[in-house]
């Protein structure tokens, strides 16, 4: 598997070079991807409501965290929940329902087993079939994480993430820039945008033409004491800027997996240092068990989204 570093020019102004070089390969995965969007489903629908939840770009935006507030905010409701999800660099092909008790990162994906914790999720890259076994198993709500591009269940809603500091980073497409669809292109078929925020000073409308609904990012932040951070996720730069009094700030690949010989030299780095060391709760999902105590995970959440009553159904409040 290739793991993928996030470069800098995707957030800002691409040089001369760099336009030169990738443009022509940008249009054509532009082209391509918004005809695969646009592409007939596989298997045409469910007896339970199936929501799309999904981003623009390739990485970062939150999506996770939204699938597991739609999650529990349904369950809640005394609705019967299962999230669907690919399982990204798994190693197994069946389709699991996520037990964190007897499954690890490489057997269902670290997405699928951080949100495991909150909502029951079954991985497999066929959705169609992933929803068979959850709805055999009573599922009445069908949230997929990262789903508005996969063409095996057909959503009765497609949401769309978008972090507000992050957005579409330079507005150009893979690889010049971050955004894996064209969302000129694809935006006739979204019900609604959400935008991410730690505050509403970060809220924005993206397009008047799409309801947009606001989410409240809350983080649980180290008592204050000197950092060492890490981690691999999609966007490194809205996990450290989250942070104060950090002495170091160290990104890897997105979904890396990391290694004794990695943990055993973050740690050494942090005492060295007198530091804490910390990571994200995703990227630790993908750390040795046995190093979990001497890792402070910060958490991330997401307190409400302003959806208007009955936007799941009726009877939805």
């Amino acid at each position: 598997m290739i793991f993928f570093r996030t470069p800098k020019f995707w957030y800002r102004r691409p040089n001369i070079i760099q336009k030169l070089l990738l443009k022509p390969v940008a249009n054509i995965y532009s082209r391509i991807s918004t005809r695969n969007y646009c592409g007939d489903y596989f298997y045409k629908s469910s007896k339970a409501k199936v929501i799309a939840v999904g981003g623009i770009t390739v990485g970062g935006s939150g999506k996770t965290l939204v699938t597991r507030f739609i999650g529990e905010f349904l369950q809640s409701r005394g609705k019967k929940v299962a999230v669907l999800s690919r399982g990204f660099g798994r190693s197994s092909s069946k389709i699991l329902k996520t037990d964190s008790s007897i499954h690890s990162y490489k057997d269902v994906g670290d997405e699928p087993l951080l949100l495991s914790r909150f909502v029951p999720v079954y991985v497999g890259k066929n959705r169609a079939k992933a929803a068979q076994s959850a709805e055999a198993d009573g599922a009445e709500y069908l949230i997929l994480d990262d789903g508005i591009t996969q063409k095996y269940l057909k959503p009765d809603l497609k949401l769309v993430v978008i972090d507000s500091e992050q957005r579409l980073g330079n507005g150009e497409m893979f690889p010049l820039g971050p955004n894996r669809l064209n969302f000129e292109k694809i935006k006739f078929d979204i019900d609604g945008i959400i935008v991410l925020a730690p505050n509403e000073s970060g809220f924005f409308i993206f397009d008047e033409k799409i309801p947009t609904f606001f989410g409240k990012i809350r983080t649980s932040l180290p008592e204050n004491k000197k950092l060492i951070a890490f981690c691999g996720i999609g966007y490194p730069d809205k996990f450290f800027n989250s942070l104060e009094n950090c002495e170091e700030k160290i990104a890897f690949p997105d979904h890396y997996p990391f290694s004794d010989e990695d943990i055993r030299q973050l740690l050494l780095k942090a005492k060295n240092s007198d530091a804490r060391l910390v990571t994200t709760e995703k990227d630790l999902m993908r750390i040795p068990l046995k190093y979990h105590d001497k890792i402070t995970a910060v958490s991330a959440s997401i307190s409400a989204i302003n959806f208007p009553d009955d936007f799941f159904g009726e009877g939805i409040k």
